[in-house]
């Protein structure tokens, strides 16, 4: 297991309103950015044209907006295009709005797997590394989470989808890092990947989406990855020979 990250004092942590210090700083990647405002930096990697232009217009207006009050006169009008032209990229609303689930996953899973790229070995940069560029791609679109919550209600395939895709690939990492001795091989790989996701998902929500583009502050960052270290480490010696494909986990005690 790595040390212990390094802390900012805790008198910047503020108390349980939000505060400047630790949700509204202008160091943000990508600069200051709020609801409905256009997104950047992931998007911008997509073919230009117009079904990306309406799926921008889409992913802005249903999370401004909700589903429900967002129209396909809205989306064209947002994009600049007439509304007739939307039924010749997209059959419904209905379909518009699973593309853009799935455009932010894919965008998600994208981004986190150029950061791995340049991350160091040990679980805890990986780790670091997967929640620093999810935390800021919501910061960037902080309304992304909210159309993700109500796919639940829109298209519960499509919202399960949505989670299984991620949780297969962090499960992947975590057996890995299980293989390595750097996580508790007696857990189950799939439980640690949701874990994760909610972890996510509600530090994301406290400090970036809540605040409008707030970037999480590092220190939150730091403590997510102390409590993962002090739960999720491992009882094996971390200079043990690593486990091989079909070894059992060795017990407890």
């Amino acid at each position: 297991m790595t040390a212990e990250p390094s802390r900012m004092p805790r008198s910047a942590r503020g108390g349980t309103e939000p505060s400047r210090a630790r949700g509204q700083r202008g160091e943000r990647a990508g600069g200051e950015r709020g609801a409905g405002q256009p997104p950047r930096g992931d998007q911008q990697s997509r073919p230009p044209g117009p079904a990306q232009r309406l799926l921008t217009a889409a992913e802005q207006l249903f999370g401004e907006r909700s589903y429900h009050r967002a129209t396909v006169a809205d989306i064209c009008a947002r994009a600049g295009m007439a509304t007739g032209s939307f039924y010749s990229y997209y059959g419904s609303k209905a379909e518009i709005f699973a593309a853009v689930v799935r455009a932010i996953n894919t965008d998600l899973r994208r981004a986190m797997k150029e950061a791995l790229e340049h991350a160091g070995s040990s679980q805890r940069s990986r780790e670091r590394a997967s929640f620093r560029v999810y935390f800021d791609m919501l910061s960037k679109r902080p309304w992304m989470d909210r159309i993700v919550r109500e796919a639940e209600f829109i298209d519960t395939g499509l919202f399960r989808e949505y989670y299984e895709h991620l949780a297969r690939g962090y499960a992947r990492g975590v057996r890995a890092a299980q293989m390595d001795r750097d996580i508790d091989a007696r857990y189950d790989p799939e439980v640690i990947a949701y874990a994760y996701t909610g972890i996510g998902n509600f530090v994301g929500m406290r400090w970036a989406e809540w605040t409008a583009g707030g970037r999480v502050p590092e220190d939150v960052l730091d403590d997510v990855l102390e409590l993962l270290a002090r739960g999720l480490v491992p009882k094996t010696p971390k200079g043990a020979k690593p486990l091989q494909t079909g070894d059992t986990p060795p017990a407890d005690g």
